[in-house]
């Protein structure tokens, strides 16, 4: 199974149905910080909807095509980080979350960088993407510290709930990957 000790305080676990619990609470303590961002987040599908997800995200684990994590810091779970592959084109999308009270600590940027490093020097990948509203200020400088470049603003392309935002594309390419930011 998939596992990485970012540095002391920080680790990725694969997100497995042991997990499940956890994972609904940490949502469910968050969902208002959470629902401002991503629409998934203000809908409760219960216990059993959250261990049918991690279920699904095995599946594609076990297909290759994608890395489910949690971000695990002090011993105990406190967001999600994940990598989404394109088999066929090398290409994946990271994708992350974490509680609320656990913001400005570095841990998202952290492990992030972990993960897209995996996508690069492990899994051959020649793009990656990330994408976040083009609001989220907090999403848009974890993508800046990691080197990712702004490719553009999608407008209109992320529904949360009833409101539409604005999504804004950052990438990071293999051969650029490790090389200091642009600027």
């Amino acid at each position: 199974m998939f596992g990485l000790r970012v540095d002391d305080e920080l680790c990725l676990a694969l997100v497995e149905p042991i997990h499940a619990e956890a994972v609904y609470h940490l949502v469910r303590a968050n969902r208002a910080y959470l629902a401002r961002w991503e629409g998934w987040a203000a809908r409760d599908e219960g216990l059993e909807g959250t261990r049918s997800f991690i279920r699904s995200q095995l599946e594609g684990f076990a297909a290759g095509s994608q890395i489910p994590t949690l971000i695990v810091a002090g011993g105990r779970p406190v967001g999600r980080c994940s990598l989404r592959i394109d088999l066929a084109q090398l290409t994946g999308e990271v994708g992350y979350w974490i509680a609320a009270d656990h913001q400005g600590r570095g841990l998202v940027t952290r492990a992030a960088r972990a993960l897209v490093g995996v996508g690069f020097t492990e899994r051959g990948l020649q793009r990656v993407e990330l994408r976040t509203s083009a609001d989220n200020r907090r999403s848009r400088a974890v993508a800046e510290r990691l080197g990712f470049r702004l490719e553009g603003i999608l407008r209109r392309e992320h529904r949360v709930g009833e409101r539409w935002d604005d999504l804004a594309l950052y990438a990071a390419l293999a051969g650029e990957w490790g090389a200091p930011p642009a600027g």
